[in-house]
């Protein structure tokens, strides 16, 4: 039998080296796993969602001056839509904005600047004295009810807007 020459022999050891060498080399962009998983379940489920309708306000409010603007109240007339079982107080959150934007809203409670009465008829009278507006000696404000859930959803919000110029000057009450 014939031996291989030189060259024939150097070219066989250098393709057996290239193969070895492809096989161990890892390509760019691939790297080593440390998890990974594959599932072919599929699930299925209804899911309720819970809308809570805000608070009815019944045109027209008030803004009654007091004494040369010194002691406003904003008198509003409001319900829970029909076929809701919610009760003031327990289903009702109130706020006054300065200026009536959102983004100056403070929450207040019942007590002595803050007064519902009701229902007659299914509908509530809220009163907002100028302990919680601060006064109104000219310049405006935006008085809020919302609806709250016994699972503490709450609504979006019900909005009055009043105003008036200096010393009591043209009060307006004006249901959004």
């Amino acid at each position: 039998m014939a031996t291989p020459s030189k060259p024939h022999r150097l070219r066989s050891l250098l393709t057996v080296a290239g193969v070895a060498a492809a096989l161990f080399v890892v390509p760019g962009g691939t790297g080593t796993t440390d998890a990974s998983w594959s599932a072919s379940e599929v699930g299925s489920g209804t899911l309720n969602a819970l809308t809570v309708p805000p608070p009815v306000m019944i045109g027209p409010c008030t803004l009654s001056p007091g004494l040369a603007g010194t002691s406003p109240v904003i008198t509003v007339n409001w319900r829970f839509p029909a076929g809701t079982a919610y009760a003031a107080p327990a289903n009702v959150n109130y706020y006054v904005a300065n200026g009536g934007l959102l983004p100056n809203l403070t929450g207040v409670v019942l007590g002595t600047n803050l007064s519902t009465t009701g229902p007659v008829g299914g509908v509530y009278t809220t009163q907002f004295k100028s302990g919680v507006l601060g006064g109104l000696l000219g310049g405006s404000y935006g008085v809020y009810l919302q609806t709250k859930d016994g699972s503490g959803w709450v609504s979006s919000l019900a909005t009055a807007n009043a105003s008036m110029g200096l010393a009591g000057a043209n009060p307006v009450c004006t249901v959004q």
